[in-house]
């Protein structure tokens, strides 16, 4: 039982169009970070335009990130979900111009993507856009060298 005929094709060159009942709102502008903000960033917590970058160095046990190389699931060494959170509960204070340890958050609705795994090298340069939305969202994505796929 359809809700319309079926539709025959090709349509007339009389048949109107329906892009005039189409409104876009455009009361709000969000900025929309390209390629360009996320290559040639940053040492650790070094910031460019519109962008906020952590160098992660894991390669040596001396290194503060060394404790990442633990984290291992299946035999790939995968980024735990509390180095994303801490990464944006960090750029959501910085934002504010405080420590993290001065902003008290409540993480919810958190949702992962996909794993990121640590590259052999055990470096890489992880980027995020300094936006917040209004309900408070973050976006993260890796900067090059990609060490998840």
């Amino acid at each position: 039982m359809a809700l319309y005929p079926p539709v025959q094709l090709p349509v007339s060159p009389s048949t109107p169009f329906l892009s005039h009942l189409v409104h876009w709102d455009h009361s709000e502008t969000w900025p929309v970070p390209t390629g360009g903000h996320y290559h040639g960033l940053g040492t650790r917590g070094s910031s460019g335009s519109g962008v906020s970058c952590v160098e992660v160095d894991a390669s040596s046990s001396d290194s503060e990130d060394a404790y990442l190389t633990g984290h291992v699931i299946d035999g790939r060494v995968l980024l735990p979900v509390t180095f994303y959170l801490v990464l944006a509960w960090k750029q959501l204070a910085r934002m504010h111009s405080l420590t993290y340890e001065q902003t008290p958050v409540c993480f919810e609705d958190v949702n992962i993507q996909r794993a990121t795994i640590l590259p052999p090298s055990g470096k890489f340069v992880f980027c995020m856009p300094k936006t917040e939305s209004g309900g408070g969202a973050f976006g993260e994505e890796t900067a090059s060298p990609l060490p998840s796929s």
